[in-house]
C-alpha cells in the first residue's frame, strides 16, 4: 500500500498571517477607541452635548385671492415667529420672565402657552407670531441664554384693502386638536381658515408644509443642514367680487350698521358681500390675546357677526313683489286687481292704518308696489291665508340657506299653521297673517337671502345660486313663474322708482335706471307722533332697498339693509343707487352723486357717526314724509313674544 503526504507548511503560514492582521486591526480599534473615550472623551462629549438636531417645521405660504378684475383682494407679508423648543429649555420659569420682559404677552399667558408647547410633542412650537424688530433683537441678543427660543421667518396674511372684506375673507386660527387627529397632514401650531373664503377654500390656499432638519451649536446658530424639505405655496384663488364695488359699498355705508349684499342675477356671482361694522383679521394671524377676543365678543355692535348671511330682520315691504308674483300665479290676484285705501283698513275686528295717512285712494296691482300700499297687501294676505303666504315666500328660496360656500347662514324663518303648533304649541291666528302680509311679524330673513328673491324675479324666474368662486357648473332652478307675471311685478318695480308716487323716485335721476323696492321692519312700538330721527339709535326701525339695474335687462341685484336705518327712502335706497350708478355710470364726483340721491345721516350709539353718503336735498320730489301705521294686533290674544309689533312706523 502506497501513502501521500500532503504538506500543510504553506496554509498554516498564511492562517499565522491572517491570524497577525486580525488581532493588529482588533488592537488599532481598541487603541482608537481608548484615544477617542478615554484621552479626548471630554472634548467629543462637549462636542456632542452642544451640537443638536433641530426640526423646524417650515409655514407653506397661502395662495393669493384675486378680484374678478384681477386685483389683489389677499396677499402674504413676511413676518417673524417665536419658535421654542421644548426639549432644549432647562428653566421654564427664566424663560418665561424673559418672554414677559421683551413684551410677547403677559406672565399667565406666556405661562399657558410654553406648558401647552411642552405638552404637545418634541416638535417646536409658535409661542408668538408677528414678532417687531425689537423682538426679534432681543431674542438674537440672547440666543446665548436661551437656546431654546428662535425667531423664524415666516408669512403672514395680508388684506391691502382692509377691514371692508373682513367677514368675506374669514379668519385664520391654530389648528385644534380636533383637526389634527382628523387630518394627518396638520401639524401642532399650523394657522388654518376658520371661518370665509379662508376656511371654505382651505385645501386650495393651505398649501402643503415643509421640514427643515439643521445641526445647531450651543448658541442656536446653524452649523449644517441634514434635510430639507421645501413647502408648497398654496393655490391662487381668483373670486367674482368687484373690488370697486365693495370699496362703494363700504363708502356708502360708512359710519353705519348693516349690510349689502350684491350679485349678478343671471347666474349668482357674489359682486359686494360687505357687513359693517367689521373686525381686523390681522388679529386672528396668530395669537389673539383673550383681552382682544372679550373687546370683540362683548361689543354692542357684534363686528364678529356676518349680518349678510347671518342677521335675521322682517323685510318689511320688501316682501310685497314677492307676493305679487305669487298671487298672480296662483290666481288669487289678477294685473287688473285693485283697493280702494282710506288709510285704515278693519279686518277680523280690528283696525289696520296704511302708513300713508289719509290713504292712498284707488290704487291697482302696479300701483300698490309703487307707493307700497298697506291696504292692498292687508287684503291680499287675508284672501291668501298665511300658509300661501309661506308657499310663495318658500317659492323664493327664503326659510332656508342660499348654499353660498361660506358656510354659517341662518336660514331664517317663514311661519305658517305647521310652524306655529310645533314651535309655540298653539294654532295660528289669522290676525298675524295680516302682519306677514306687509312683511312684518314672525317672518325673517337675511340679507342674501333677499338679493337671491330679487334675482329670480328680475332673470326669467330662476333661482340661482349665489358664489363667490366661479369653479364648475352653477345650474339654475326653474320657479314656474309665467313670463307676464314676472313683467308685471317687475313694472311695479320700475314704477318704485320712475313713477310720480314711487317711494325710492328721489333715485330717477341717476345715470343708469334703476328699479326695486323700499322696506322698514319694525323693532319696536312706536309713539303716535314722534318721527324716527328722535327715537333712540337702538329703538329705530330697519332701513332695506333691494335694487337692481339696468332695470330693462338687469346684471346687478344690490340688497341693503341699514340696522335701525329708520327711513328707508331717505338712507337705503341712495346708498344701492350709489353702487348701481358706480357699476354702470359714468365716474362722478362723490359731492355730485350725494346731492343727487339726497342721501340722509344718521347717529350711531355712543358719539354721532355720520354717513360717507351726504349730500343736500334731491333734485326729484322728495319721497313722502314720514308715514304711520296701526298696530296690527291679531284676531286673538297671543304671547307678547309674537306679538307682530305695533304703533307707527316709517315709510315702506
Amino acid at each position: 500500500m502506497t501513502f501521500v503526504r500532503d504538506d500543510l507548511r504553506g496554509p498554516q503560514r498564511r492562517v499565522v498571517v491572517l491570524l497577525v492582521v486580525a488581532l493588529a486591526v482588533v488592537a488599532l480599534l481598541l487603541g482608537r477607541l481608548w484615544v477617542l473615550q478615554v484621552m479626548q472623551g471630554s472634548h467629543w462629549r462637549t462636542l456632542a452635548e452642544n451640537n443638536r438636531l433641530r426640526r423646524i417645521p417650515l409655514e407653506a405660504p397661502r395662495g393669493t385671492v384675486r378680484d374678478v378684475r384681477d386685483e389683489i383682494v389677499l396677499d402674504n407679508r413676511p413676518a417673524f415667529q417665536l419658535l421654542l423648543f421644548p426639549e432644549e429649555m432647562a428653566d421654564a420659569a427664566r424663560t418665561e420672565a424673559f418672554l414677559v420682559r421683551i413684551g410677547i404677552a403677559d406672565a399667565p399667558q406666556v405661562r399657558a402657552r410654553i406648558d401647552k408647547a411642552r405638552r404637545t410633542s418634541h416638535l417646536p412650537s409658535v409661542i408668538a407670531d408677528n414678532l417687531t424688530w425689537a423682538q426679534v433683537a432681543a431674542v438674537a441678543a440672547h440666543r446665548a441664554e436661551f437656546r431654546e427660543l428662535e425667531a423664524h421667518p415666516a408669512t403672514r396674511r395680508s388684506l391691502p384693502v382692509g377691514t371692508i372684506l373682513a367677514h368675506l375673507v374669514g379668519q385664520l386660527s391654530e389648528v385644534t386638536p380636533e383637526q389634527l387627529a382628523a387630518d394627518p397632514s396638520l401639524r401642532p401650531g399650523q394657522l388654518v381658515g376658520r371661518s370665509g373664503l379662508e376656511r371654505a377654500y382651505q385645501q386650495t390656499l393651505g398649501g402643503k408644509p415643509g421640514n427643515l432638519v439643521v445641526v445647531v451649536d450651543a448658541l442656536g446658530r446653524q452649523v449644517s443642514t441634514l434635510d430639507d424639505e421645501p413647502p408648497v405655496p398654496g393655490h391662487p384663488l381668483r373670486t367674482t367680487l368687484d373690488l370697486r364695488l365693495q370699496r362703494e359699498a363700504a363708502l356708502a355705508m360708512a359710519g353705519q350698521v348693516g349690510a349689502v349684499v350684491a350679485l349678478d342675477p343671471r347666474d349668482g356671482a357674489v359682486r359686494v358681500l360687505l357687513s359693517q361694522p367689521a373686525f381686523d383679521p390681522d388679529l386672528f394671524a396668530g395669537h389673539l390675546e383673550p383681552a382682544k377676543w372679550r373687546e370683540l365678543v362683548e361689543d354692542p355692535l357684534k363686528p364678529l357677526h356676518n349680518r349678510a348671511l347671518q342677521a335675521l330682520y322682517p323685510p318689511g315691504s320688501t316682501i310685497k313683489p314677492l307676493y305679487v308674483a305669487g298671487a298672480l300665479r296662483d290666481g288669487v290676484r289678477t294685473p287688473a286687481s285693485g283697493a280702494f285705501c282710506t288709510g285704515g283698513v278693519n279686518i277680523y275686528n280690528h283696525p289696520y292704518r296704511c302708513w300713508m295717512r289719509g290713504g292712498h285712494g284707488h290704487v291697482d296691482l302696479r300701483e300698490a308696489i309703487e307707493c307700497s300700499c298697506d291696504t292692498f297687501f292687508y287684503y291680499l294676505a287675508r284672501d291668501a291665508g298665511v300658509d300661501r303666504l309661506a308657499s310663495w315666500s318658500r317659492t323664493f328660496g327664503l326659510g332656508r340657506p342660499t348654499g353660498i360656500e361660506l358656510g354659517g347662514e341662518n336660514p331664517g324663518l317663514v311661519p305658517d299653521d305647521a310652524w306655529s303648533r310645533q314651535a309655540r304649541g298653539q294654532p295660528w291666528y289669522g290676525g298675524e297673517t295680516i302682519s306677514v302680509g306687509i312683511g312684518q311679524g314672525p317672518i325673517l330673513v337675511t340679507p342674501i337671502q333677499l338679493a337671491v328673491a330679487y334675482a329670480a324675479l328680475v332673470n326669467g324666474g330662476y333661482l340661482v345660486k349665489p358664489h363667490l368662486v366661479a369653479e364648475g357648473e352653477f345650474p339654475r332652478t326653474p320657479l314656474g313663474l309665467p313670463a307676464d307675471v314676472l313683467a308685471t311685478t317687475r313694472g311695479g318695480m320700475e314704477s318704485v322708482v320712475a313713477g310720480d308716487r314711487g317711494t325710492a323716485r328721489r333715485l330717477a335721476n341717476l345715470p343708469v335706471r334703476i328699479a326695486g323696492k323700499t322696506g322698514t321692519s319694525q323693532v319696536i312700538r312706536k309713539v303716535e307722533g314722534v318721527t324716527w330721527r328722535e327715537l333712540p339709535w337702538e329703538q329705530r326701525h330697519h332701513a332695506w332697498f333691494v335694487g337692481y339695474a339696468p332695470a330693462d335687462a338687469p346684471q346687478l341685484v344690490v340688497a341693503v339693509l341699514v340696522e335701525h336705518g329708520g327711513d328707508a327712502a331717505s338712507v337705503a335706497s341712495p346708498i344701492c343707487g350709489r353702487i348701481l350708478a358706480r357699476a354702470f355710470g359714468p365716474d362722478v364726483d362723490q359731492a355730485t352723486l350725494a346731492a343727487e340721491i339726497g342721501a340722509q345721516t344718521i347717529s350711531l350709539p355712543g358719539s354721532p357717526v355720520t354717513s360717507a353718503v351726504v349730500g343736500a336735498p334731491p333734485a326729484p320730489p322728495p319721497a313722502p314724509a314720514e308715514p304711520e301705521r296701526a298696530p296690527t294686533a291679531p284676531q286673538q290674544p297671543q304671547p307678547p313674544a309674537v306679538t307682530p309689533p305695533g304703533g307707527n312706523r316709517a315709510a315702506p
